[in-house]
């Protein structure tokens, strides 16, 4: 079901565009040092992996976050990755579609600063994924920029869900990290809107100003069963949407999330845009 290999590479080439890898911490047989100078043992580090946490998400790992979630009993048991492309047209408005793998690996490889006189292009990937924490299902989102949108106001990052014998059980968690053209870092938890509610939980972010060179976001909850019934089937939908103008921020809760993703209200609609979300499917017996 899992396609480790593949993920691993894709998530171990992303991180070049941090400019600082994962193996400029102390890394050994038996302990690794992320950027904030959290050792962890190699058990550590794949159970987070196994939360679905993304290999820039734990390098970048604050200590409550690592705290919180290095003794839990996890296994990823789904995941979907999703590649988009938003294009800036000479004139007119711009749009989101999503590419192949192929088509992102290209650019993110041959990635080079592109011409304000031609269409610009970001492109950012998506991986949402289903694990097993305990007694619990954890659903996790992450999304990356590879090179920044030139409108940045406040974006919003969910999971939806449609099962009524479920229920959030955890707090919602988000965290962000960007980097800055000048080598420094920033993590930040900082939200202006977050909601749980039973069909999903998101958050609202300001995008940060200035010359970055990549933002990485991620959201997180856990859910349990409400019923005694046996549940077969689990599923998540991690989607992201991004401002293409300016929002003021007592709009931005506007929203609402389920299994299809974000659905904006008329107020925010056409002032985001709308990308496919990455549906997860397991089957369980829960």
């Amino acid at each position: 079901m899992r396609k480790e290999k593949s993920m691993k590479h894709i998530l171990l080439s992303l991180m070049l565009l941090f400019t600082l890898v994962f193996s400029i911490g102390k890394v050994s047989a038996e302990v690794i040092t992320n950027y904030y100078g959290i050792e962890m043992t190699e058990a550590e580090y794949s159970t987070l992996e196994e939360l679905g946490f993304t290999t820039n998400e734990i390098y970048y790992m604050n200590q409550e976050t690592f705290e919180e979630n290095r003794y839990l009993d996890a296994t990823l048991l789904g995941s979907t990755t999703k590649y988009y492309k938003t294009v800036y047209p000479t004139y007119g408005n711009s749009y989101t579609v999503e590419v192949s793998e192929e088509e992102y690996n290209n650019h993110t490889n041959n990635h080079e600063p592109e011409l304000r006189t031609t269409v610009v292009t970001n492109y950012k990937t998506m991986v949402s994924t289903i694990s097993q924490n305990g007694s619990k299902y954890r659903f996790h989102v992450s999304v990356l920029w590879t090179n920044m949108p030139s409108t940045r106001s406040y974006d919003i990052i969910a999971i939806g869900y449609s099962n009524s014998n479920m229920y959030i059980s955890s707090s919602v968690y988000f965290n962000y990290v960007y980097a800055r053209s000048d080598g420094s870092y920033t993590t930040s938890t900082l939200y202006y809107n977050k909601k749980s509610l039973s069909t999903g939980g998101s958050a609202a972010y300001k995008v940060p100003d200035g010359d970055l060179s990549a933002l990485s976001a991620n959201l997180y909850y856990d859910v349990s069963k409400n019923t005694s019934n046996t549940i077969t089937s689990i599923q998540s939908c991690g989607d992201y949407s991004h401002a293409i103008t300016n929002i003021d921020v007592s709009n931005i809760a506007n929203y609402n999330v389920g299994i299809n993703g974000i659905a904006l209200s008329t107020g925010l609609y056409g002032n985001y845009d709308a990308i496919p979300c990455a549906l997860t499917t397991i089957g369980v017996s829960w």
